[in-house]
C-alpha cells in the first residue's frame, strides 16, 4: 500500500460517533459533526478515555471559536447559548465553528512534513531508538488483559493512530521515557518522570445532551470566554520543539485540553502507523495545584497544601471503588451544604454543573441532568495504566441550584447514610467471625455487594426527588436501605455455624466481653438506627439530615 501524503483530520473520517441508539459508530470528520450533515449523538470509540479525550479536542475547538466569536461580536454568554442550544437542535449548520476550522486547516494535517497534528516533525532519540506502536495504546502494551490481537496491536489505521494521539496526551501514565535530542531535561539518554496527562489526574464530567451538539452547548461554562486572547489551541502555537516550551502555564480551558504532556511521532509504513516515539512534553506546574481552569472537573481542597494566606485545590479523580456513591458530593455539594472537618473545605463541583443552574434564565428548557463520569487510576509512581470507570448518573436539574439547599442536603446524606449502612454490615460479617472463634476483620464483599445491588434504586430515587417530597422521600428510601442491609444480615447469619450462635468471651482493650451471634444482629440494629437517621427522627437531637458517626 502506497503511504500517503496527507491525512487532514479535517476531512478524513477519523472520529467514531454513534448515529442511532444502541447502533453502530461510524467514523467522521471534523467539519462533519459541524457541518449538519449526519446527525450525531455521542463520541464512541475504543475506550471510555479516548472519548473523553477526543470529545476534549471537540470541545476544544467549539470553544476557542465561540469565545473569539463572543469576544468580536460582543456577545453575552446566555444569547450564545440560546442561539448555540437553537442551531444544535435543530442540526443547522455551526458557521462559527466551520469558518475557524478554516483558518485553522492547514495545522490538522496528521502528516504534515513540518507541523503533523500534535507531533514533533523530527522528533528522535540519540540511539535511534521506535517503539512498537501499541505503546499509545492505553491497555494495549501488555501481552495480556488486552482486547486486542497481535496484529491489532502490531500496527494502527491512521484514523485509529489519530484518535489514541490525542489520548495519550490527555492520559500517558508517568515514568521513564524516551530522552528526545533537544531536549535539555533528559539525562543519560533518559526523560525522567513528568506526571500523568492532564486528564488522568481529573475527574471527567460530561453533561450528556440529546445529540452531540448539545452535549457541546452543555458542557460549555462561562469561564470559556473569559481569556480569549491568551487561552490558545496547540494549533494555534508555533509547532512544538522536543524541549518543553518555556514555563508553560495553563492558560485557560482550551489550553488545558489540548496539553502537550507528550512529544510524540508516528512512523507510518504501508499506509499504516507501525511504530512511534513517545518522549516527556510540557509539565503542569507544581503537580496541578490550582490549575482551576477545567470546567469539567471537581476540585478537592488540599489542606497539606494550603496556606494561612493560600487555599490549594488539585482537581479531583473520582474514585473506581463504590464510584456513584462517593461522587456524588462532588458533583452537587456547595460550601454550607455538609459539615467538614475543621481545616478543610469543601471540593468544588466542576464549572460545567455550575453553568447548568442558571439554564432556565437561557431559556433552555432541561429539567433533568444526565452526566458520564470518566476517570482512570494508576499503577504504583503513576508508572503504568490502571482501571478506568465509566458511569453514568442523573438527577434533577433543580439540585444544582442554591436556591434548593435543603433538597440537596437530603440527596448527599442519604447517599452517605447508605454507605455507613453498607460499612456496618461488613463490621457485621467481621465479627460473626470474631464469635465463631475467628479474629475480627472487616469484610468489603457484603458491604460492596450491597451497594452495587442498591445503586439502580438509589438512582431512581435521585431522578424522583422532588423539594415538597425530599424529606418523605429520603425516609422512605432509608428503610428500604434497612430492609436490604438485615435481609443481607440474615443470610449472613445463616452461614455463620453453631460457634457463632453459641457465642464465646473475647478481650477488647483488656476487658472481657460476651459476643455471639444474637448480640452481634442487636449491634447492627442499633448501628443501623445511628446510620439511618431518617426513620426514626424522634431519636436524634436534630431532625435536620446530618452524616451519622
Amino acid at each position: 500500500m502506497v503511504t500517503p501524503s496527507s491525512f487532514c483530520l479535517l476531512d478524513s473520517p477519523w472520529i467514531s460517533c454513534t448515529v442511532a441508539p444502541g447502533g453502530d459508530a461510524e467514523l467522521v470528520s471534523l467539519r462533519q459533526i459541524f457541518d449538519g450533515s449526519c446527525p450525531l449523538l455521542a463520541v464512541r470509540g475504543d475506550s471510555p478515555t479516548q472519548d473523553y479525550a477526543v470529545l476534549r479536542l471537540i470541545l476544544a475547538i467549539y470553544w476557542r471559536a465561540h469565545a473569539i466569536a463572543a469576544a468580536e461580536g460582543g456577545t453575552g454568554v446566555r444569547k450564545w447559548r440560546r442561539k448555540s442550544w437553537s442551531e444544535a437542535t435543530s442540526g443547522a449548520p455551526d458557521e462559527i465553528v466551520l469558518d475557524y476550522l478554516s483558518e485553522c486547516a492547514d495545522r490538522f494535517d496528521l502528516l504534515h512534513p513540518e507541523a503533523p497534528f500534535m507531533q514533533v516533525c523530527d522528533l528522535e532519540t540519540a540511539k535511534g531508538n521506535r517503539q512498537e506502536v501499541r505503546r499509545i495504546i492505553f491497555e494495549a502494551e501488555g501481552d495480556y488483559f488486552t482486547t486486542r490481537s497481535h496484529e491489532g496491536r502490531s500496527h494502527l489505521s491512521l484514523a485509529e493512530a489519530a484518535r489514541w494521539l490525542v489520548h495519550i496526551h490527555a492520559y500517558d501514565y508517568s515514568g521513564i521515557k524516551s530522552g528526545a535530542i533537544g531536549d535539555p531535561r533528559v539525562k543519560g539518554g533518559r526523560g525522567y518522570p513528568i506526571g500523568t496527562g492532564w486528564a488522568g489526574s481529573t475527574g471527567g464530567t460530561v453533561v450528556l445532551g440529546a445529540n452531540l451538539r448539545q452535549t457541546l452547548v452543555l458542557n460549555t461554562a462561562p469561564l470559556v470566554f473569559a481569556r480569549v486572547e491568551d487561552d490558545l489551541p496547540v494549533w494555534e502555537r508555533p509547532p512544538d520543539s522536543a524541549a518543553q516550551r518555556p514555563h508553560p502555564t495553563p492558560t485557560g480551558p482550551v489550553d488545558l485540553a489540548t496539553w502537550q504532556a507528550r512529544r510524540v511521532r508516528l512512523f507510518m509504513d504501508g499506509g499504516v502507523v507501525r511504530e512511534v516515539l513517545v518522549s516527556n512534553g510540557d509539565q503542569i506546574p507544581d503537580a496541578g495545584a490550582n490549575v482551576l481552569d477545567d470546567p469539567m472537573t471537581p476540585y478537592r481542597f488540599s489542606r497539606n497544601k494550603s496556606k494561612r494566606d493560600r487555599d490549594v485545590y488539585f482537581a479531583r479523580p473520582y474514585d473506581v471503588q463504590r464510584t456513584m456513591w462517593r461522587s456524588l458530593e462532588p458533583l452537587l455539594a456547595l460550601e454550607g451544604d455538609l459539615p467538614v472537618p475543621k481545616g478543610e473545605k469543601p471540593s468544588r463541583r466542576p464549572a460545567n454543573l455550575d453553568a447548568l443552574a442558571e439554564l432556565s434564565e437561557d431559556g433552555i428548557d432541561l429539567s433533568m441532568v444526565d452526566l458520564r463520569l470518566i476517570s482512570t487510576e494508576y499503577g504504583p509512581q503513576q508508572s503504568s495504566a490502571g482501571p478506568t470507570i465509566d458511569a453514568r448518573i442523573g438527577f434533577p436539574r433543580a439540585l444544582l441550584s442554591t436556591e434548593n439547599s435543603v433538597t440537596r442536603r437530603y440527596a448527599l446524606t442519604s447517599a452517605r447514610a447508605t454507605v455507613d449502612a453498607a460499612i456496618s454490615l461488613g463490621r457485621f460479617a467481621g465479627r460473626l467471625l470474631q464469635a465463631a472463634g475467628g479474629e475480627y476483620a472487616f469484610r468489603p464483599s457484603p458491604t460492596d455487594g450491597l451497594l452495587s445491588r442498591l445503586e439502580p434504586g438509589f438512582q431512581e430515587y435521585l431522578r424522583d426527588l422532588a423539594v415538597a417530597d425530599a424529606e418523605r422521600a429520603s425516609a422512605a428510601w432509608q428503610r428500604t436501605v434497612r430492609d436490604a442491609v438485615l435481609v443481607d444480615a440474615r443470610e449472613l447469619l445463616q452461614g455463620a455455624g453453631p460457634r457463632a450462635l453459641i457465642g464465646r468471651t473475647i478481650v477488647i482493650n483488656g476487658q472481657e466481653k460476651e459476643t455471639s451471634a444474637a448480640l452481634i444482629f442487636d449491634q447492627l440494629k442499633n448501628d443501623l438506627r445511628r446510620d439511618l437517621r431518617l426513620i426514626d427522627p424522634a431519636q436524634h437531637t436534630q431532625k435536620e439530615p446530618h452524616h451519622g458517626s
